[in-house]
């Protein structure tokens, strides 16, 4: 079966040992997806197919260019894929093509959030803009990915809502932070996510996402949070509960119904609010990485039980996506959480240069410092290691993506060399020599009972 994949990446894929990817111009790949969305309803006349995607020109040359589009599909797909009814109607044939936004679909109808989740990779037709070509097509892209993102936040926020009513907090977590960066604009969402990390006993770490949001509404949007929001965080500053559920029951339930036809207007809707070209591209690179599964459960398994912390900086961001540097901040944080225990700290509290004079010894034995700056196309993600008490660089660790997709395995791989690093601050090393190592160990093996001397 041919395999269609849209959100996330535009890939267009035979079956074979191994699949064998196809390529298809832009537009040709927008009609194919638009014919896999719009089986269901059934045949779509030709004249639908012209006004959506070659609206301009004359109506002859419009003609011509979907006859080209039709052709090349066709021999792409083979014979039988795209039907014909007489002169007007064309749909795809049941059961020849699978498109992942169309399985979304129908996870969501037959209420299975998890299928639905895993489907997900990112928005819908990520990089396809019609902007030269009127708004028709444009729109529709823009609805759909709009409908598909937000039926999957809801569908994250009732298994979150599932997770912490049965008391596993790190994976409503887990899927609170996944639903934060598919809507970075929503407050709501930022309340329940902060509301489950108090809840959760970090409060350090609810304190840092709700500055964080407060920094992105200044310098996206020239705002401030709402009242509720301050509110919140004057409880938390307090050291008093939230008066808020983690994860309200208010959550919206409802199934989205897909609509694949065209937008009667191109005219926003109020709703819309603000919706700045920079926002869109930072929510195309966000979602992307966000569709992926992220790095297991926040597990604070600490080393010889007991005061064994870091304090992790938030990561300096030098790129344009305003949200990658917090995104990584929060990964890096879940895995290093693994083998220590991790508190958060502006990057302001923590200057490279006043380590230099030596600290008293305390509980905090590492900071953890970064910074993700632009590389050519993708980024690099680079974390220094350094002693509390002395200020000496324990290590520095970097590693590059070439794309925000690729960010969660980038992570990964840092998360993984900070860790041994971690792991050899923490543990005893053994100074002696080989000779003593052997003679030690021959001398418990000669104690061991049972054993001729």
């Amino acid at each position: 079966m041919l395999r269609l994949l849209t959100l996330g990446r535009l890939q267009f894929l035979r079956d074979g040992p191994p699949a064998d990817s196809i390529h298809l111009q832009p537009k040709r790949f927008a009609l194919l997806a638009f014919l896999a969305l719009a089986a269901r309803d059934g045949w779509q006349q030709r004249d639908t197919l012209l006004a959506m995607f070659w609206p301009r020109g004359d109506r002859e040359h419009a003609r011509r260019c979907l006859r080209q589009a039709l052709f090349h599909l066709r021999n792409e797909l083979g014979d039988g894929v795209i039907l014909n009814r007489g002169r007007d109607g064309i749909t795809l044939a049941p059961g020849r093509l699978w498109c992942d936004a169309v399985a979304l679909d129908a996870a969501l109808l037959a209420k299975r959030p998890r299928e639905a989740l895993e489907l997900y990779r990112g928005d819908f037709l990520p990089g396809v803009f019609a902007e030269g070509e009127g708004t028709a097509m444009e729109e529709w892209v823009e609805q759909t990915r709009r409908r598909l993102r937000t039926a999957v936040v809801a569908a994250t926020w009732g298994l979150a809502e599932a997770e912490a009513g049965a008391g596993r907090l790190a994976a409503a977590l887990e899927l609170a932070l996944r639903a934060r960066m598919l809507a970075p604009d929503d407050e709501p969402g930022l309340r329940r996510h902060v509301s489950l990390l108090a809840r959760a006993g970090d409060a350090a770490a609810a304190l840092d996402a709700c500055a964080d949001f407060r920094r992105r509404l200044r310098r996206e949007y020239d705002a401030e949070p709402s009242a509720e929001t301050l509110a919140l965080v004057r409880a938390l500053r307090e050291g008093r509960s939230p008066g808020q559920s983690a994860v309200p029951a208010s959550v919206e339930r409802r199934t989205i119904l897909p609509s694949v036809q065209p937008p009667a207007s191109a005219a926003r809707g109020l709703g819309a609010l603000v919706r700045p070209a920079r926002s869109r591209r930072l929510a195309l690179a966000l979602s992307a990485f966000a569709g992926l599964v992220l790095a297991g459960p926040v597990v604070r398994g600490l080393l010889d039980g007991g005061n064994r912390r870091l304090m992790l900086a938030q990561f300096t961001n030098h790129t344009r996506d305003s949200l990658l540097g917090a995104t990584v901040t929060e990964l890096v944080r879940a895995e290093l959480s693994k083998v220590a225990r991790v508190d958060l700290a502006d990057a302001r509290a923590v200057r490279l240069p006043s380590l230099s004079a030596p600290r008293p010894a305390g509980p905090i034995l590492v900071l953890v410092t970064g910074d993700v700056a632009p590389m050519g196309s993708g980024f690099a993600v680079s974390a220094r290691l350094v002693s509390a008490q002395g200020g000496r660089l324990l290590g520095v660790v970097q590693e590059e993506a070439a794309d925000t997709s690729a960010l969660l395995p980038t992570v990964r791989r840092l998360t993984r060399r900070l860790q041994g690093n971690v792991r050899e601050t923490f543990e005893p090393v053994d100074n002696r020599s080989l000779r003593q190592r052997v003679a030690g160990w021959l001398g418990s093996q000669a104690a061991r009972p049972g054993l001729p001397p």
